[in-house]
């Protein structure tokens, strides 16, 4: 299972490995969702335009960011799906732990692709009683296009998280979803985790 995106491949990708989810939750309002997205992507373009930062420190503040607005152990359980309710407790411990490592090594990795690119939200509205819709776009250097982004956002208790990211319309959710249970369906769970342990050792 490969956590990228249209997103990542243009060089944004310290944001966009990002998801939380709660059953109890309600909706954020639309203008704190704007604020919420507008800080977070402040904060990642501070940290990839810091020319101070060596690629060590500059991964470890990315890493922070991630930390700080998303729920990482929630979202690999929303992508794996029914095969969480299938998996034995020592299962998701290892998968939940092999998805935050795939996700830090895929900004590692992305780190270099950063040429420049800023943002500009362009918009927001509730899509139900629980989510909020945050539009953006996200601008590239010379004559590219921009990218158009949606995040989703809900408040989980009072702390405000993205819990999907549609870029260009591919969202982030429903395609890891659907290649966890491809693989999972093929090779079982132990089989899925196998390939995360290869993808994160640089084998896959």
């Amino acid at each position: 299972m490969a956590p990228a995106t249209s997103l990542t491949r243009r060089g944004f990708a310290a944001a966009a490995l990002v998801l939380a989810a709660t059953a109890a939750a309600r909706a954020a309002p639309p203008a704190a969702a704007s604020g919420f997205i507008e800080t977070v992507g402040n904060k990642v373009v501070g940290v990839l335009r810091d020319a101070s930062l060596g690629r060590d420190e500059r991964l470890q503040r990315l890493s922070g960011l991630l930390d700080e607005a998303t729920d990482l152990p929630l979202l690999a359980r929303l992508v794996l799906g029914q095969y969480w309710r299938k998996a034995s407790q020592q299962q998701r411990d290892e998968y939940v732990r092999l998805f935050r490592a795939l996700a830090m090594k895929t900004m590692a990795d992305r780190l270099h692709e950063y040429g420049g690119e800023t943002f500009e939200i362009s918009g927001s509205h509730a899509v139900d009683d629980r989510d909020t819709i945050v539009t953006t776009r996200i601008m590239r250097p010379g004559s590219q296009s921009p990218v158009n982004v949606d995040w989703r956002v809900r408040d989980t208790g009072g702390k405000l998280a993205i819990i999907d990211i549609i870029a260009e319309g591919v969202s982030l959710v429903v395609t890891q979803r659907s290649e966890a249970a491809e693989v999972a369906g093929q090779q079982g769970i132990d089989g899925l985790l196998q390939q995360m342990r290869e993808r994160v050792e640089g084998r896959a």
